[in-house]
């Protein structure tokens, strides 16, 4: 069976220095994870180590397994704990490895909150150097770790005494995680490609490789990828899943990537690869921390260092609601970081003091991306709780605090809900009314369709505030105002939208509030009916508006606006720059050309100065208004019916 069809069990192992977590690892694969000189000649684990386990000769004689288990062993020393969170950041399952003739120490404790607060659930405890001990000893320390891992994800959980030097106990505790792989479900697939990067490194003849655990989607050889926060744009020349070299690898499995194009010196553990454009780069974090009960108090702004992925970042703890928080308690804050990273929600964190150097609490991601917050504001507070509910809450919340239209695949990025659950939320809106559909894949909340539709019209109110005797809005002018607040697909939902129902009137290039009326002053209404009244006499030898505006001796501007609301209210019609007829004859136009055209087939513009005994000017003026307004259609020099 090909690696790529296995499912990948990620354990990591946990546990105080020189309690024999490398030695264990290299009992059960035959693999010795420590690869650095230093390391062999110090003795201790400095760098994560990274060894499959092979089946079983029983296993190979049955069914073929349908997992693939992969240790992280991490390092053990408390200067260390920096490098093993970034082990532990993307486990599925931890082995606690506590030494029988030691017992529970300092690192165990620390590794054991680590473990917890990033959410680890499966896992199993194996008594190292069994054979150091007699069997009371043994008995003793067995009674001490179950008290130290009641009411924890092990407090059930196997618990196996194993000697590395001598073998006992190997075979049970390979089998006891072989079961243990088989509880372990599928990961939670966003569908968008994300691997924090833990190792970085090169390779003769190949260059640069990077690797870690993929956290969703799938990457192929020849993707486009890009690094996190940098920016580093970088393609996929190879990618390697359990050693053997395949043309994808997808969630949840351990994964090398060949990417030459970037230097390993633009690397480091910490940084994540994605698809382009997938991950915002922040300087901020909305939280929900947990304080270890072990932890002092924590002060508003503390100073401390932040284990998000595999990344570190130093930041500043905003206490939201209060000033200290008390070990044991659970609250939001907002992390200050002092440099930018990525993450997205629901991503799990480890909070360490800045120093001296020691775990204190952690939890889960609630925004990636938020702006900065006032504290103390009790409308704030609510609508971070709702990012602490149910799938469904989460992302109600985060679509009625978009002010853009949202896809699907934008909504699992800003909430890290899983794309099913997502789909199934929106439809859930969308049916209840609380979601408009605004565009192909994308929606809006119906809150911020109604502030964006009152907006709409606020700024035709405020073009007719300026020139109040107008009629129609120009639908260029509405636009270029409008896209400062939405996209172009809002802007045609919402025209589309208030057309239907009855709130605006369009006409070609503009339109109009239904119940919009226009009302002269009573000057302006004589000069309007004098106008009018000359327009009507002059019949389609209508005169120019200058010559007209000479003749009644009226001031320009006066003229102007007056002719304006006259076109407007479709008394009069403008058929070209320099020709004004009145709407009367425009209708009877319609039918002389009409009959012209089913007469003879077609109609030209002499033909038509002929038939009316009008000028030429005119007669061009009228077949190029009807051309656009879609009466007629020109074919060549003639004019025919159009649709």
């Amino acid at each position: 069976m090909p690696p790529t069809d296995l499912q990948q069990v990620i354990i990591g192992t946990a546990g105080h220095i020189d309690h024999g977590k490398t030695a264990l690892v290299k009992a059960l694969t035959g693999v010795d994870a420590d690869t650095l000189e230093e390391e062999k000649r110090r003795g201790i684990t400095i760098e994560l180590g990274f060894v499959f386990m092979p089946k079983t000769s029983q296993q190979d004689a049955g069914a073929p397994t349908a997992s693939q288990i992969v240790f992280i062993d991490v390092p053990g020393h408390e200067r260390l704990v920096r490098t093993m969170v970034a082990g532990a950041a993307n486990l599925d399952a931890a082995l606690l490895v506590i030494a029988a003739d030691a017992g529970v120490s300092a690192q165990t404790r620390e590794h054991f909150d680590i473990l917890r607060l990033l959410g680890v659930r499966h896992g199993l405890v194996a008594l190292t150097k069994s054979d150091l001990v007699d069997a009371a000893r043994l008995q003793v320390v067995t009674e001490q770790v179950r008290a130290f891992l009641a009411d924890s994800f092990l407090a059930d959980a196997p618990l196996l005494p194993v000697s590395a030097v001598t073998g006992d106990g190997v075979e049970a505790l390979r089998q006891a995680l072989t079961d243990l792989a088989a509880q372990v479900q599928p990961r939670l697939d966003s569908g968008v490609f994300r691997m924090p990067i833990d190792r970085v490194f090169t390779m003769h003849g190949f260059g640069t490789v990077i690797a870690g655990t993929v956290l969703s989607g799938e990457v192929k050889v020849g993707d486009q990828l890009e690094v996190f926060p940098e920016g580093l744009a970088t393609r996929v020349r190879g990618v390697q899943v359990h050693g053997h070299k395949e043309p994808r690898s997808s969630t949840g499995r351990r994964t090398a990537l060949n990417i030459p194009d970037l230097k390993k010196d633009d690397l480091r553990r910490g940084q994540t690869i994605a698809a382009p454009g997938s991950l915002q780069p922040t300087t901020r974090l909305d939280a929900q921390l947990f304080l270890l009960p072990s932890a002092d108090e924590l002060k508003h702004r503390a100073r401390v260092r932040l284990h998000v992925g595999t990344d570190e970042i130093i930041a500043r703890v905003t206490l939201l609601d209060r000033e200290r928080l008390a070990p044991g308690d659970t609250i939001t804050v907002q992390f200050a970081l002092e440099r930018p990273a990525v993450a997205m929600a629901r991503d799990p964190f480890v909070v360490r003091t800045f120093s001296p150097l020691m775990t204190i609490g952690g939890g889960t991601i609630l925004d990636a991306n938020p702006p900065r917050h006032k504290r103390f504001d009790e409308d704030l507070m609510a609508g971070l709780a709702e990012l602490e509910g149910d799938a469904a809450q989460v992302i109600a919340h985060t679509l009625q605090q978009a002010r853009e239209p949202q896809s699907v695949q934008a909504l699992v990025l800003d909430t890290g809900q899983p794309e099913s659950a997502v789909e199934e939320a929106l439809a859930g809106m969308l049916a209840a009314g609380e979601a408009v559909r605004v565009a192909d894949g994308q929606v809006l909340h119906r809150e911020r369709v109604a502030e964006l539709r009152g907006r709409l019209l606020a700024t035709m109110q405020a073009f007719y505030a300026r020139q109040p005797t107008r009629l129609w809005m120009p639908l260029s002018e509405l636009q270029s105002q409008f896209l400062k607040l939405a996209p172009r697909p809002v802007f045609d939902h919402l025209l589309r939208q208030m057309q239907d129902d009855g709130t605006l009137v369009r006409r070609e290039v503009r339109l109009r509030p239904a119940d919009r009326r226009v009302e002269l002053p009573p000057d302006q209404q004589q000069l309007a009916a004098r106008i009018a009244a000359r327009y009507h006499e002059a019949g389609l030898s209508s005169p120019a508006e200058d010559d007209l505006r000479e003749e009644l001796r009226v001031p320009a501007g006066t003229f102007s606006s007056v002719m304006t609301a006259l076109v407007e209210q479709e008394v009069l019609v403008r058929l070209g720059e320099r020709v004004t007829v009145h709407a009367e004859h425009v209708e009877a136009l319609k039918g002389h050309v009409r009959r012209m055209i089913e007469a003879r087939g077609s109609l030209t513009v002499a033909q038509l100065r002929d038939e009316l005994g009008i000028s030429r000017k005119y007669a061009l003026a009228a077949l190029e208004y009807l051309d656009q307004v879609g009466f007629t259609k020109r074919e060549g020099d003639a004019r025919v019916l159009g649709a």
